[in-house]
C-alpha cells in the first residue's frame, strides 16, 4: 500500500465533525492559555534534514488536535500546542491540571474519563529537540524507543484513536529531525503532500490531506496573513472541484499556484 493511501486511512480517525462543537475556549477551565503568544521558539532541525513527504506529513500530524483524544479536539489541543516548533510552550496553562505556567498534569481524568491516578503531579513539559538520541523517553513512564513513547503518549495519555503505523512513523520523522544546535528551515508548506495523489488521481487522499491541510491554514490566520491564507484556501477549494469533476489537468494547475 502507498504511503499516501495509509494517510487516507489514519487521517480518517483526525477529522472533527463538521458542526456541533463549540469553540476551544468553551472547553477549557477560565484562566488557561494553550496556545503561545508573542514570540516563539525558533523550529531548528539537524543539518542536511531531507523534508521529505513523510517527514512533512508528520510535521501536519505533530499541528493537528486529531491526532489526540476527543477532548484534545474540543479545545483545539495538539502536539505543538505543549511542544511548540519542537520545543517547549514556557506559558501552557490548564487551571486544575497546572501549578504553574509550562507544566501539565497528563495522569488526570481530563483527559479520558476513568483514567486517573489520583495525584495531582503536573511535569515540566519536556522539550522535542535531540530526540533521537535522548532515548530512553519519559519521566513516570519510561519506554526505550520514540515509537512506543509516542503511541503511549497518544493512546494513553490523551486517549487517541489507536494510531496507525504511517502516524507513528511520520511523527517519529518529523521528532527525529529536531534539534538543540539546529538550523531553521523556514515556511513550509503542505502543499507538497498534494503532488502523489493528484499524480496517481487518488481522489480519497487529496480531499483528506485538502481538509488537514484548510485546517491548519485556519488555525494560524493573523492580521498580516489573513488575505493569503484566504487565497490558499481558496484555491485548495478550487483544487477539490477540479478533482470532484475529475479535471486533473485543472486541478494540477491549481497545485502549481499553490507552490511556494
Amino acid at each position: 500500500m502507498s504511503f499516501f493511501r495509509r494517510i487516507v486511512l489514519c487521517s480518517l480517525l483526525m477529522l472533527p465533525p463538521a458542526s456541533g462543537i463549540a469553540e476551544p475556549s468553551d472547553w477549557l477551565p477560565p484562566g488557561s492559555t494553550t496556545e503561545m503568544t508573542g514570540r516563539k521558539p525558533l523550529e531548528l532541525f539537524v543539518p542536511g534534514t531531507s523534508f521529505t513527504d513523510q517527514l512533512v506529513y508528520g510535521r501536519l500530524l505533530f499541528r493537528s488536535p486529531g491526532i489526540l483524544g476527543e477532548k484534545a479536539v474540543r479545545i483545539g489541543l495538539s502536539c505543538d500546542s505543549c511542544h511548540t516548533n519542537g520545543h517547549i510552550n514556557s506559558r501552557f496553562y490548564i487551571e486544575g491540571l497546572s501549578d504553574k505556567p509550562g507544566r501539565i498534569d497528563v495522569s488526570h481524568q481530563f483527559w479520558q474519563a476513568g483514567f486517573d491516578d489520583g495525584r495531582n503531579n503536573p511535569l515540566d513539559i519536556p522539550t522535542l529537540r535531540d530526540s533521537a538520541k535522548t532515548a530512553p523517553y519519559g519521566t513516570r513512564v519510561v519506554i526505550a524507543d520514540l515509537a512506543g513513547f509516542t503511541r503511549h503518549v497518544a493512546e494513553t495519555e490523551f486517549a487517541s484513536p489507536t494510531l496507525t503505523e504511517p502516524q507513528v512513523q511520520a511523527l517519529t520523522a518529523y521528532m527525529r529531525a529536531l534539534a538543540t544546535d539546529g538550523q531553521e528551515r523556514g515556511e513550509i508548506s503542505y502543499v507538497q503532500l498534494l503532488a502523489t495523489p493528484l499524480r496517481n488521481r487518488d481522489r480519497q487522499a487529496i480531499d483528506l490531506l485538502v481538509d488537514l491541510i484548510r485546517a491548519d491554514l485556519g488555525r494560524h490566520v493573523t492580521d498580516d496573513n489573513r488575505l493569503s491564507r484566504i487565497q490558499q484556501i481558496t484555491a485548495l477549494n478550487e483544487l477539490r472541484q477540479k478533482v470532484a469533476a475529475k479535471d486533473y489537468i485543472a486541478a494540477q494547475s491549481f497545485y502549481l499556484t499553490l507552490t511556494p
